[in-house]
């Protein structure tokens, strides 16, 4: 399971302008969850480097890979990576009951496929569907109105941080967003013990209609108790808006075939359980 992800990451810092905060958390949500109704359909190209340590192997992996994105708010997602001799050598998808992750490269042959109502906030994985979704600018699940109880908010530089915490008080997710834009610039997800799994990185925020902006440059890193990272760089290029046809949908957003990858896993209870 060479793609799973543990660990922690450094905090960003870059120069930027410093513009005032939100004042309340309430406030501040009310404009992340603004970008829910203003989501518009995305169809785009881009590449990503894909970096990761495969089961037995010292070294790690790094492929290069060749994207089409296509988002259907506000809970479809896929996205393929290809290489030259191996076409779909990743597919990641979710609609809105599932998400999955297809690796066809030989060295991992790996399916991964759960349920959303399974998840807490992150499902584990170096290539994310969550994490996708929330760097498009669906940091919120669709439908469901953020309590502003469990989050607090604070001020920092140029960025309003806010930290959402679980009914017993532990971190979960952490949202580091421009004040001047409000953009997302940074995610970071922890674990019940409080560390962070992962940390997504956006940049180059592009408009795909007035109103609705999305990243160009999403990076995710994650480094395992042992030292090692898993990473993924993806550059988007000219996204576009496009509606999906009933047909496309059906097709676009709908897991692939498990039977063709030797390892299969199940996400039961936030873990990853091979299929026997």
């Amino acid at each position: 399971m060479g793609l799973l992800l543990a660990g922690g990451c450094a905090t960003q810092s870059e120069t930027l302008r410093v513009c005032s905060g939100k004042a309340t958390v309430a406030e501040a949500l009310r404009t992340l969850s603004a970008r829910v109704q203003e989501a518009v359909p995305v169809w785009a190209n881009g590449h990503a480097v894909l970096t990761y340590h495969a089961p037995d192997r010292k070294k790690p992996e790094r492929h290069s890979l060749d994207l089409v994105l296509r988002f259907d708010p506000p809970e479809r997602l896929y996205l393929q990576g290809n290489v030259t001799a191996v076409p779909k050598a990743v597919i990641m998808g979710a609609n809105e009951e599932e998400f999955w992750l297809a690796l066809r490269p030989k060295e991992i042959s790996s399916y991964y496929i759960g349920r959303w109502q399974e998840v807490r906030d992150f499902e584990g994985l170096v290539l994310s569907p969550r994490i996708v979704l929330e760097a498009i600018g669906l940091v919120f699940q669709p439908g469901a109105e953020p309590n502003a109880a469990s989050w607090t908010l604070e001020n920092m530089g140029p960025y309003d941080i806010l930290t959402r915490q679980d009914a017993a008080g532990r971190r979960v997710k952490r949202v580091w967003v421009y004040a001047c834009d409000y953009s997302v610039r940074k995610i970071e997800y922890f674990d019940p013990r409080g560390r962070i799994v992962a940390v997504a990185r956006l940049d180059g925020y592009e408009p795909v209609v007035e109103g609705f902006r999305v990243p160009t440059r999403i990076d995710v890193v994650s480094t395992r108790p042992d030292g090692r990272k898993d990473a993924v760089a993806m550059e988007i290029r000219s996204p576009k808006t496009r509606p999906f046809t009933e047909q496309q949908r059906q097709f676009v957003f709908t897991p692939p075939d498990a039977n063709s990858f030797e390892h299969v896993y199940q996400y039961e209870d936030g873990q990853w359980v091979p299929e026997q």
